[in-house]
């Protein structure tokens, strides 16, 4: 397919303000939240304050009897009504045939709770403040059971998986001069907070047995999916709705159990019936990201060059394996093991364990900073051990640029890419040889100064079950329909700007239809840096293939041969004459005479996969009398492809920084290990980054097209995700001269690793 027309009325590769900022700045934006909601019901959901217990008895008989209850529902009441447990969509078997293990989860548990805020009961009520006074006379029994919040020490396994060559890393090892290890590393349990909480509407019509579900989501259909499995239904029997997003990385992604309820509860009511998470339930009931512990081994020849890579990861799937966790705390973190290096053979092992704490899912990369996290400090530490140069050491392992395409040790073949150079262009940005002299400034005034420099990549991901459809209407406007959402990437704008491209129309004249099922009947969905990759090609074929289905129309209209029909700016003429029709003047012909309206489909073909890079520099000055640590510089070199429209990539790749700051320095999920009580519980004891947490951030664009698709484009979604995390711990431990340090680096770990202290 040919690439987009360079015309004056492209849109590519401009800073075209973004459609949707003027809505959703003031107030006009459409969540759930503020849906108008006049006769329908309200949800409180009763959780359990202890980790792991029997359910003895539940007594409900005070709540019925409160003031406007309508229905109140037990796990005894769904099994009788033969709901399914939620599903898990990527079970991971282990390597040697056993099968995954996997504890059901049901909406509500009849007879066993395992984590601190599983829904136990559900009330429903003419309003929240009803319920919420009939849920404190709930009246449960509990027999507290041994409880297990360590992912290091958790015995009870989902599955023992293992990817690379055995037989080839072993015998790197062998012939190694050196070997340097690394053990028991922490990727630590982060909580991922987007501004807007999770919330469902559901709504059952007897009339048509079809119930609908209004949510946030990453992707209507695989809500409809997997909360279709649950009910027993077919999905056709589900309309599922998102309108915008306050938010997600991932966390509204995959299914929960208030969307099961509340639309089991509007049938057995009759009423619509609306569930508002608060703050205090999001914090324990949302999908956490993260929560490894992890060993790994770099075998090394004389001359410093990279012979093996081991790894054995423990992650914690927490109480339950929710949608996608186990293929991303399994598959999705070996998918990169190695990033950007020249490994010749490799292992990675991933044990999948439950705790007794809220189940993990994808975060913001999805195993991919975890990974990249483990071996950039594995190698940091060589460079040490070994007295030899970090820079130099990563540099002469980076995987050339003339053997692109590159097939990797960890099975995927890297299309493209010059990791030297965008590893370079961070360095030279970070003024090494001005180091050693801002070092013995900051000593002068007692503190330490550290610099790293660490490069990444990132396997964009997806699902290619993706259609997209674009139409013009009579009234004027071209619609997009696409099975992708945004939750705040500015899709309405990218789109558009693709369409309009294609088109050669303005811009306004675009309009972005997401989040329906029913319109929209296929999509895999927005996730792992796709977007553009997956969507925004489609789309660009179906506005393709709208164009030719309109020229064979315009050809009617204008009565000549579709041949002798060319399109340009906004119109169809025909050749070597002054004869023509608008696009929108068509359509309204169209409609006008009842026939077919302007309109293309396309399904995704081709390679979804594209490999964006770079490198990033960090350098931090370290208090050791406090622990306080202040990030001086943090510069971001990066390879996203063609920049559709860069102030938006420029906020993405901003916006991962600071998650990965959070990550890396100030946030810590923390559990009691006795009670299993999640500490860590509210904004009171869990600190997200603000601005002064970080320096103002250097961005260099050392971008160049993709192959991988005609539009050029890589993903850049968690991308700065995926490098975030080492260089700023690595430069902390550099400050320090030593690594003996784990996430997050809060000052009082900070203050005892300066004094010498173990981790």
């Amino acid at each position: 397919m040919e690439k987009l027309p360079d015309t004056p009325r492209s849109f590519i590769g401009k800073a075209v303000p973004r459609f949707e900022d003027e809505r959703l700045l003031t107030g006009k934006g459409l969540f759930v939240e503020n849906r108008d909601f006049k006769g329908g019901l309200d949800a409180v959901f009763v959780r359990a304050p202890v980790a792991h217990a029997t359910i003895k008895s539940i007594d409900i008989s005070a709540a019925r009897d409160m003031p406007g209850i309508h229905a109140i529902y037990t796990g005894a009441d769904l099994k009788a009504a033969g709901l399914n447990p939620l599903p898990c969509a990527s079970p991971q078997d282990s390597s040697d045939g056993t099968a995954f293990y996997m504890p059901d989860r049901m909406a509500l548990p009849e007879t066993t709770v395992r984590f601190v805020g599983e829904a136990v009961v559900m009330i429903v009520a003419e309003t929240r403040l009803q319920a919420q006074d009939a849920a404190e006379l709930v009246d449960i029994d509990y027999d507290e059971l041994p409880v297990n919040v360590d992912t290091a020490a958790a015995t009870e396994q989902a599955f023992d998986w293992i990817m690379g060559n055995e037989a080839g890393t072993d015998a790197g090892f062998e012939k190694a001069t050196h070997v340097v290890s690394i053990d028991g590393v922490v990727n630590n349990r982060v909580i991922v907070s987007p501004v807007e909480t999770r919330s469902a509407i559901g709504r059952y019509d007897p009339s048509t047995g079809r119930y609908a579900l209004l949510t946030q989501s990453q992707g209507v259909h695989f809500i409809r999916k997997t909360v279709a499995q649950t009910l027993d239904i077919d999905q056709a029997d589900l309309h599922v709705v998102t309108e915008d997003v306050g938010g997600s990385f991932a966390t509204k992604l995959m299914n929960y159990p208030e969307q099961t309820l509340v639309l089991y509860a509007a049938k057995q009511t009759g009423k619509e019936v609306r569930w508002i998470s608060g703050r205090d339930e999001a914090f324990l009931s949302d999908a956490h990201g993260r929560d490894h512990v992890s060993d790994a081994e770099l075998a090394l020849d004389a001359k410093g060059n990279f012979l093996g890579l081991r790894i054995v990861s423990k992650a914690s799937l927490g109480a339950y394996a929710s949608a996608v966790a186990p293929g991303i705390s399994g598959k999705g973190f070996a998918k990169i093991v190695g990033h950007n290096y020249a490994f010749p053979a490799l292992t990675c092992r991933v044990i999948g364990v439950y705790t007794n704490t809220s189940p993990t899912d994808a975060y913001r990369g999805a195993g991919k900073p975890e990974v990249t996290y483990l071996v950039e400090r594995l190698i940091e530490k060589a460079a040490r051990e070994l007295k030899m140069n970090p820079v130099e050491l990563r540099r002469k392992n980076l995987v050339p640029a003339n053997a692109m395409p590159f097939s990797h040790a960890n099975g995927l073949i890297y299309d493209s890419g010059d990791f030297s150079a965008t590893f370079d262009a961070a360095v030279g940005a970070a003024d090494l040889p001005g180091f050693p002299a801002r070092k013995a400034v900051a000593e002068e005034r007692g503190m330490l100064l550290g610099l790293a420099i660490c490069p990444y990549l990132h396997a964009t991901g997806g699902s290619a079950t993706e259609q997209s459809a674009v139409m013009v209407t009579p009234e004027g406007m071209v619609q997009i329909r696409t099975g992708v959402q945004a939750s705040g990437q500015g899709h309405q704008t990218a789109f558009a700007q693709i369409a309009a491209t294609r088109l050669q129309i303005p811009m306004d004249r675009i309009e972005v239809i997401e989040g329906d099922s029913d319109l929209i009947p296929n999509g895999g969905g927005t996730g792992g840096s796709s977007s553009l990759p997956i969507a925004g090609t489609t789309i660009d074929q179906a506005t393709v293939n709208m164009i030719e289905t309109a020229k064979q129309q315009a050809a009617d209209r204008l009565e000549t041969a579709p041949g002798d029909i060319t399109y340009a700016d906004g119109a169809f003429t025909v050749i070597g004459t002054d004869r023509k029709i608008g696009l929108f003047e068509l359509a309204k012909v169209q409609a006008d005479k009842g026939l077919p309206g302007c309109a293309g489909n396309a399904d995704f073909e081709g390679d979804h996969q594209t490999v964006p890079h770079g490198a990033h520099a960090c350098e931090v000055e370290v208090d050791p009398e406090t622990g306080r640590v202040t990030i001086e510089r943090y510069i971001s070199a990066d390879d996203i492809g063609l920049k559709l429209n860069p102030p938006i990539v420029d906020g993405q790749i901003h916006g991962g920084l600071v998650q990965a700051l959070g990550q890396a320095m100030i946030e810590h999920a923390v559990y009691d290990t006795d009670s299993g009580q999640l500490l860590s519980g509210s904004f009171m004891d869990y600190a997200l980054p603000r601005a002064d947490d970080f320096a103002p951030l250097e961005l260099i664009d050392a971008s160049v097209d993709t192959e991988a698709n005609h539009l050029g484009m890589k993903g850049v979604g968690e991308l700065s995700t995926n490098g975030g995390l080492a260089p700023i711990i690595c430069a902390i431990c550099n400050a320090l001269g030593h690594d003996r340090l784990e996430m997050p680096a809060l000052p009082e770990r900070v203050w005892r690793a300066a004094q010498g202290d173990a981790p």
